[in-house]
C-alpha cells in the first residue's frame, strides 16, 4: 500500500550575489515548479529588506513520499545550477486549517517568512496576531518530534515582528526574511 502523501517545507538560501544565475535558470525552475502545481500549497522567494533583491526560496509542498524530497531539492533548476548555499527540509503540519489564498492581504504592508529552529510556545500564533498567512509546525525528515515552526505573515518591518515576539524568549533560534508570493508573472 502506498505512503499517504505528506507536506514538506524546503528553504532554500542563496549564495551571494547570484542574480545573474537565477535570471539565466528562472524559466528552467518555473518549468520545473509547473511540474508540482497541483502540490504547491506556498511559495515565494525571499528578498533583502528593501524588496528589490532575491535571498532564497520558499517552497510547501505536498509530496508522496520523504524519498521524494529529493528529487524535488537536487533536481531543482537553481540547485542544480549552484544558486543556493543551504537548503533546509522538514516536514510540515498546517496549524491554520485555511490555505494561503483564502488569506485576504492587505496591498500596503510587506509579507515575512519567520523560520523557527527551536519548539514555539503554544500561543505563538496568537502573539503572530490576525495578518497571519501560513503557520505550521516543522519536524524532521526521520519524524521525530515536532521541532520548530514556519509563518508568513503581513507587518511593517522585521523589527514590528521581533517587537511582537519579544516576550516569547527564542529569539536566538528565528529568522525572518522579506517574502512575496511566488510563481510565474
Amino acid at each position: 500500500m502506498a505512503e499517504p502523501a505528506m507536506e514538506f517545507v524546503f528553504y532554500c538560501r542563496d549564495k551571494p550575489n547570484v542574480g545573474a544565475l537565477l535570471e539565466r535558470n528562472v524559466e528552467a525552475h518555473w518549468s520545473f515548479m509547473d511540474r508540482y502545481a497541483d502540490r504547491l500549497l506556498t511559495r515565494g522567494p525571499t528578498l533583502t529588506d528593501d524588496g528589490e533583491t532575491h535571498t532564497g526560496s520558499l517552497h510547501i509542498v505536498r509530496l508522496d513520499s520523504v524519498v521524494e524530497t529529493g528529487t524535488f531539492a537536487y533536481e531543482e533548476p537553481f540547485y542544480r545550477a549552484g544558486v543556493y548555499d543551504a537548503v533546509f527540509i522538514r516536514r510540515w503540519h498546517d496549524r491554520l486549517g485555511r490555505p494561503m489564498r483564502d488569506f485576504k492581504p492587505d496591498d500596503d504592508v510587506p509579507f515575512y517568512l519567520i523560520l523557527g529552529h527551536a519548539e514555539p510556545p503554544s500561543s505563538l500564533a496568537a502573539m503572530l496576531g490576525d495578518r497571519l498567512a501560513v503557520y505550521g509546525w516543522t519536524q524532521p525528515l526521520d519524524g521525530g518530534a515536532w521541532s520548530g515552526f514556519a509563518a508568513i505573515l503581513q507587518a511593517p518591518s522585521r523589527q514590528a515582528i521581533k517587537d511582537r515576539l519579544a516576550s516569547a524568549l527564542f529569539d536566538a533560534s528565528l529568522e525572518i526574511h522579506r517574502w512575496r508570493i511566488g510563481g510565474r508573472h
